[in-house]
């Protein structure tokens, strides 16, 4: 009865361990994922990188709300974008998400007259939020990002 009892004990814990492998949160660097979106998606046009300054500006985002973050963009002709916010915690993700909403709505705004064209990918944007970190990415297949971003997550 004995060996039963803890060959149960043993079983129960292993699939427990197991379980918790799953819910281990990814942890996403900035520039890691923004240099793999960048170059495996489709863009309307070549994105050049920016400072981790500019993307707070352009977000409108303060930088002690981050640890890191990362930015491309193009020439404004397409609305393409990827921006990479690693947060301090969850509150700051909370502020940093508001703000890619808040950019979202801008680049509609803005493109509804100047590029119409434009607005379908506005609006199919990817935005992931996944532990302390936000991702923006405007692009062509934006199914494809989680995918990207997660081959080059720890």
């Amino acid at each position: 009865m004995k060996k039963i009892f803890s060959f149960l004990i043993a079983f129960a814990l292993i699939f427990s361990f197991a379980g918790c492998a799953d819910n281990k949160a990814k942890f996403y660097e900035a520039n890691a994922v923004a240099d793999a979106l960048n170059a495996n998606l489709e863009f309307g046009e070549e994105l050049e990188k920016s400072t981790a300054d500019i993307a707070y500006s352009i977000y409108g985002i303060d930088s002690a709300l981050c640890t890191d973050a990362a930015f491309y963009s193009g020439s404004g002709a397409t609305a393409d974008e990827i921006a990479v916010f690693n947060c301090v915690d969850e509150n700051a993700v909370s502020s940093v998400a508001e703000a890619v909403e808040s950019r979202l709505d801008y680049l509609h705004e803005g493109y509804s007259s100047y590029g119409p064209q434009e607005i379908p990918k506005i609006e199919s944007a990817a935005v992931i939020t996944e532990g302390n970190t936000v991702i923006l990415c405007i692009c062509n297949n934006a199914e494809n990002v989680k995918a990207v971003a997660d081959s080059v997550a720890d």
